[in-house]
């Protein structure tokens, strides 16, 4: 097994880790967000409002991935070192389980309210189902190579995967378990995001610096257009009417028009920015990996409003429902 720590040095040039499980979110409350700290090993709760910690839990080793049940009650941890998935209760604010999911469990997702987890296998190339309370796997399907993000619709019907070194999204349907579609994007996909109506996906391709749009009713790439260097994380407002998109090596956050495609504003967001979740009231967080920080952005005044300190090495972050 890979270290990822490792495998992101090897890759440098390629890859990097921003939770795939970078979804778009929000509620008209700001919710808190959980971020994971990769050489840390811990998840930090933080209070965006406040721009505050309000604490850290410890998890195992190299943790990568995070989601969160429908509920705000229990968080989901991904380690590809340790082929492990750690349920965190966020009530007692403790890791209340760990269970083996395959080998390189990596991007994960929470569906059928909370009952189920989806997990990209980075090693087996594989999507696997698991039972969120006994972590027993109940099912699996092969996709393309490295799996890395991921995204569920809405219905529960279809999950999304971002195949990074097929450089194509393979498209699942979650009811048979089978891949119906596999569709090719820019060059190494890795995050992605829909938009608040299922109707477009939007996926950043690292290598290829550009961002895809796929329409969901026909599977298939509709657009493609430049978007900075190494795009590692991509969200959408509540509300529909901006894309986002961290830039790790421009150390930006471009900010799309969804229906023109134009780049509306470009500010800078710290260091090696990956993991990016849109928020309500017209915030987004993102993580500035080099800098050890969460960045709290006003996307209207495309600019840096808070900068709130984590532990070492912070990767990818979720936005937690009220519970």
């Amino acid at each position: 097994m890979i270290a990822v720590a490792a495998m992101a040095r090897r890759l440098f040039a390629a890859f990097g880790l921003a939770a795939g499980v970078l979804m778009a979110g929000g509620s008209e409350a700001e919710p808190l967000i959980a971020v994971v700290s990769q050489q840390a090993g811990v998840v930090t709760l933080i209070d965006v409002g406040k721009a505050t910690v309000v604490t850290e839990i410890p998890v195992p080793r190299v943790p990568a991935g995070l989601a969160a049940a429908p509920d705000g009650r229990m968080l989901y941890v991904t380690h590809p070192d340790l082929g492990l998935v750690s349920r965190l209760d966020l009530a007692s604010r403790r890791v209340e389980a760990s269970f083996r999911v395959g080998r390189e469990p990596f991007g994960i997702a929470v569906t059928e309210a909370g009952r189920t987890l989806l997990v990209s296998d980075w090693s087996a190339d594989a999507l696997i189902r698991v039972d969120a309370a006994t972590g027993r796997e109940t099912g699996r399907v092969g996709i393309g190579r490295a799996p890395a993000g991921l995204v569920v619709d809405a219905a529960d019907r279809r999950a999304y995967v971002a195949d990074r070194e097929s450089n194509q999204v393979s498209v699942v349907d979650l009811a048979a378990m089978t891949r119906v579609a596999a569709v090719p994007t820019g060059k190494a996909p890795f995050a992605l995001a829909l938009s608040p109506e299922g109707g477009a996906l939007y996926v950043g391709n690292v290598q290829s610096g550009d961002l895809s749009v796929i329409a969901t009713d026909r599977l298939e790439e509709t657009s493609r257009f430049k978007i900075g260097l190494m795009p590692y994380g991509v969200a959408v407002t509540p509300d529909g009417s901006r894309v986002l998109v961290s830039n790790q090596q421009s150390g930006t956050l471009a900010v799309v028009d969804p229906t023109s495609h134009a780049i509306v504003a470009s500010p800078k967001i710290g260091a090696y920015p990956e993991g990016l979740v849109a928020l309500a009231q017209g915030r987004a967080a993102a993580v500035a990996w080099a800098e050890d920080k969460v960045m709290i952005i006003d996307i209207a005044q495309s600019r840096v409003v808070a900068q709130v300190p984590v532990g070492a090495g912070p990767r990818s972050l979720v936005a937690l429902p009220d519970p």
